[in-house]
Formats: structure tokens, C-alpha cells, sequence
């Protein structure tokens, strides 16, 4: 029997971000995994009697960022090889979110369905924050690729994923 792989974001900030299909999702779920428990949503999942397992202990142990992803993305498949899981991450599932990619490119050779919610990344509040739309130019790099600095100037740039 193949199991249900949900991936959903906890949105940039408090509760009030998630959307009304995320939280019913959160509450629903037989096993619900975070990527963290650091993150302004956690305490009201709480509140709410939702149920979680947080994988910050990997960031705790592992060496190196690759080290830990790779250990998340372990933990979560083989949760899945016993029952439906879904997996939070902060943000969106898709933006700067890299134990989701690994998760799109492992699911299915690991007999997991995926399914991947939309949801509010860090990027909205700061286009309102900035007073700009990004159509009209702006360049988001990974603050750890150097190599996109490569155009810097031409466009306003915000670094991400900016550890220290």
C-alpha cells in the first residue's frame, strides 16, 4: 500500500497565514511532521491539540546543512512507509525549501504519493514591507550561491537564507 505524502507551509509568520485547507489538513492528519518547532505558527498548532514531531534535533546534530537535510528527508519517507504524513516546513513549500526538493525527487522511488499545498512564503510581506512589486524587476539569490551575485546591480537584490 502506497502512503500519502502532504507537504504544506506554515506561512511566513503567526497562525493567521495558514490557509483555512493547511489548518484543516494539520488537524486531520494521523502524523504531522515540522521541519522546526521554531517558527510563530508552532504555538498555535499547540493550542489547537495538533500533534507533531519536530526534526530539529537533526539541526542539532548534523554537521552540515546537507547533512541535515538529507537525515530530514530520510526521517520523513520512512514515517511514510507506515502511514499518511504531512510534513510542514516555514514559508511556502516551494520557495528557498530544499528538503522539499529532495522529497519531490525521493517520493516516488520510495512508493510515496506527494501531494504539495500552496501557501504564503516570506517573499509577500516583504514586497508589502518594501513597497514594491517584483515584476517590475528584483533578483532573489540564495545568500550561499556567490554566483548569482554575478548580475548584482542590475536589478534590486535580496539575499535569502542568510544563517549568520
Amino acid at each position: 500500500m502506497q502512503h500519502q505524502l502532504t507537504i504544506v507551509g506554515l506561512g511566513p509568520g503567526p497562525a493567521g497565514y495558514l490557509s483555512l485547507e493547511t489548518v484543516a489538513l494539520l488537524q486531520q492528519a494521523k502524523q504531522v511532521i515540522l521541519r522546526t518547532a521554531v517558527h510563530p505558527t508552532v504555538a498555535a498548532l499547540r493550542a489547537q491539540g495538533i500533534t507533531f514531531t519536530a526534526c530539529d534535533n537533526f539541526y542539532e546534530t548534523g554537521s552540515s546543512f546537507e547533512e541535515v537535510y538529507t537525515r530530514i528527508v530520510n526521517f520523513v519517507l520512512e514515517a511514510c512507509q507506515k502511514a499518511d504524513v504531512v510534513y510542514a516546513v516555514p514559508g511556502s513549500p516551494l520557495v528557498a525549501e530544499k528538503t522539499v526538493v529532495l522529497l519531490r525527487d525521493k517520493a516516488a522511488e520510495a512508493g510515496v504519493n506527494l501531494t504539495i499545498k500552496p501557501a504564503m512564503s516570506f517573499l509577500d510581506p516583504a514586497y508589502v514591507a518594501l513597497g514594491i512589486d517584483p515584476l517590475t524587476g528584483l533578483r532573489i539569490i540564495d545568500a550561499v550561491d556567490l554566483d548569482a551575485l554575478a548580475d548584482g546591480g542590475k536589478y534590486p537584490l535580496m539575499v535569502t537564507q542568510v544563517y549568520d
